[in-house]
């Protein structure tokens, strides 16, 4: 399956706009953002940039306010199934991360 990831304003020095997932089906979405965690705190380390508040998760939670998938928040974020084509949004601010 591939799934499109929209990163946020505070992501994109790290990752750029936006990526495409190729996933095995059944993926939820705590799956697919500890896989994008790595790839934000691998480019952190190579440019010198603290990925601290740049993560999606924050140990077993979200680090940011609202995660849209096909822009809409889910009610259980990280149980999340996910599906082929399906497009993902972080948006933070809303809270200050």
């Amino acid at each position: 399956m591939k799934i499109t990831v929209h990163y946020d304003f505070t992501q994109q020095e790290l990752v750029g706009e936006k990526d495409v997932f190729e996933i095995e089906e059944r993926t939820r979405l705590g799956a697919l953002l500890l896989k994008i965690d790595s790839g934000i705190m691998d480019a952190g380390k190579k440019m010198s940039i603290d990925t601290t508040y740049k993560t999606t998760l924050a140990g077993r939670e979200l680090n940011g306010c609202v995660v849209f998938i096909n822009g809409a928040a889910p009610e259980k974020m990280l149980e999340q199934e996910l599906h082929d084509g399906d497009s993902i949004e972080f948006v933070y601010g809303f809270c200050g991360g």
